[in-house]
């Protein structure tokens, strides 16, 4: 008989057969660190255990992949593989090596969802170009809908919806598109960003989304603006998290 799975809107990595294969992703790349006696000291499971995960005989239990995934979590730097992984100096400037690589995208994906877990999330929003390879693997490792931001309207069974702000001082006036899965439900969304949006574009797209009904539940950073955070219109009840402030 088919082993039938909770069905939950809640980003709870125990309740989603996707999902532990993410902590099985991370476990992947930290072999390519450690032996497997030092994964076992790292993670607190028998060697056998840890093969047949990696051979991919098995994969961690339900009640197993929360405690796999933090233990393997609290061993990576990942303030310092994002920093070694940057160019453009030290205002992160250019995160396309980070972005891109799809080991890095496995340690994000799992950063995120260790850190948004428990949460109502429906789905994924990608606010830039350079976070839809992240946010993609969110969306497609907890099977939920993928959201992104667009240079111009893409056609398809949804909506394109237009964000219009002014940037340069209110000098200048730039449209970007919101590219939204036809749902009438609300929305209880996760953001993605590879830097802080800037806060002109940012606001605007909240009063949209206020608009639609949907809620921004929170908003995921890799690189954040202190002083673009100040005068971005972050609900009180948004979590919001970084890894590098700037």
């Amino acid at each position: 008989m088919a082993k039938v799975f909770k069905r939950t809107n809640r980003l709870i990595l125990n309740l989603e057969e996707e999902g532990r294969l993410i902590a099985v992703d991370l476990l992947k790349i930290l072999k390519t660190k450690y032996n497997y006696r030092k994964l076992s000291t790292i993670t607190g499971f028998p060697v056998s255990t840890l093969t047949r995960y990696l051979t991919g005989k098995t994969i961690p239990k339900r009640s197993r992949t929360e405690k796999l995934l933090k233990n393997l979590l609290a061993n990576i730097n990942i303030s310092s593989l994002i920093a070694q992984n940057i160019g453009g100096g030290k205002d992160y400037s250019d995160l396309s090596r980070v972005m891109l690589d799809p080991n890095i995208i496995k340690v994000l994906g799992a950063h995120v969802l260790n850190e948004f877990m428990g949460m109502k999330v429906t789905s994924f929003l990608s606010l830039d170009l350079l976070s839809i390879p992240l946010a993609s693997y969110l969306s497609t490792m907890t099977s939920r809908p993928l959201h992104i931001i667009a240079n111009e309207p893409i056609a398809f069974n949804g909506e394109s919806i237009p964000i219009i702000f002014t940037d340069h001082g209110g000098m200048h006036a730039k449209s970007y598109w919101l590219v939204l899965r036809r749902n009438r439900r609300k929305e209880s969304i996760l953001a993605i960003a590879s830097h802080s949006p800037t806060p002109q574009f940012f606001n605007s797209l909240m009063e949209i989304l206020t608009r639609l009904r949907h809620e921004l539940v929170g908003i995921f950073m890799v690189s954040a603006r202190e002083d673009y955070l100040k005068k971005m219109n972050l609900p009180p009840t948004l979590k919001r998290s970084y890894i590098l402030l700037c």
